[in-house]
């Protein structure tokens, strides 16, 4: 039994006619009489009353008339879900990124618009420290990765990258600091203070960074207290527990008593990156890449 002969049936159960139906179907009686015929062999029972002045449908057509329409519809609606797949309108988009990806306005922007324009599309968005991201991708548990990397990350076969941003670090500071006067902070001048620094929690690629800005100006950070949390970071500086270097986009989430000021110190920067496996590209990933 093939999608064809329901689609005959019903246009011969609407007609109730053989001419008007082949005609319908753009086919000659013929072929439509001897389809319908098959059919009726095959499901064992007759469909349709025939005499020389009307067609009328049996009980079993009857019956049989609205599972047929269903089955067309269904074939229908499965053809057009396929079409949208195809085009990535319909389908699943997993996505992670580091804790504070949405804070950037150019990653933030892609999420709201992809959303937007692909209502159909249902996107999974997990926060996952940037090591964990690539494992994921590698496994096929992710479509795309954002993570943090001070150069182009070293990836596994077929995963590639491409930069989003380079993002600013500055310096959060209790609002009564003394040095909270200053428009700009240089990393010598934060020498002798206590520094809330990342737990390892937090990944390894900004605590990296920050030792070696320090490390530039001539010593190292002195540690009063580890933080394995955006918020926890910025709660320990409005308690005056330290200072600490961020990233500008976590400025968003400073407490009233905390004061954010540039780092004046070159290369005190962190890249965002977009990560994709190259070998199984999709119509959802590459949308979500033209956006980003």
């Amino acid at each position: 039994m093939e999608l064809r002969h329901f689609r005959y049936f019903v246009a011969v159960a609407e007609e109730l006619h053989f001419r008007r139906a082949a005609e319908r179907l753009n086919i000659s009686q013929p072929p439509l009489s001897q389809q319908i015929r098959l059919l009726e062999l095959e499901l064992g029972t007759e469909l349709f009353e025939r005499t020389n002045k009307r067609v009328a449908l049996t009980q079993a057509g009857r019956l049989f008339l609205p599972e047929a329409r269903a089955a067309i519809a269904q074939a229908e609606h499965a053809a057009e879900v396929a079409r949208k797949a195809e085009l990535g309108e319909l389908g699943e988009l997993r996505i992670g990124f580091f804790p504070s990806a949405p804070l950037l306005p150019e990653i933030a922007k892609a999420i709201r618009t992809y959303r937007e324009k692909n209502s159909g599309v249902s996107l999974i968005l997990n926060e996952l420290e940037s090591r964990e991201q690539i494992i994921a991708l590698a496994e096929e548990r992710a479509d795309i990765a954002v993570v943090r990397s001070i150069t182009a990350p070293i990836l596994p076969a077929g995963i590639v990258s491409r930069l989003i941003t380079e993002e600013p670090l500055v310096v959060a500071l209790r609002a009564d600091h003394a040095l909270g006067k200053r428009r700009v902070i240089s990393i010598e001048q934060l020498a002798d203070e206590p520094f809330v620094f990342y737990g390892d929690k937090m990944g390894v690629v900004l605590p990296q960074i920050v030792l070696e800005l320090c490390r530039s100006a001539g010593y190292e950070p002195r540690v009063s207290q580890l933080a394995n949390a955006n918020t926890t970071m910025l709660g320990l500086v409005a308690a005056g527990v330290g200072i600490a270097i961020i990233p500008r986009a976590l400025a968003h989430l400073a407490h009233k008593d905390v004061a954010i000021r540039p780092l004046k110190q070159p290369k005190a920067t962190i890249a965002a990156w977009v990560l994709w496996d190259s070998r199984r590209q999709s119509p959802l990933v590459e949308k979500f890449l033209r956006l980003i």
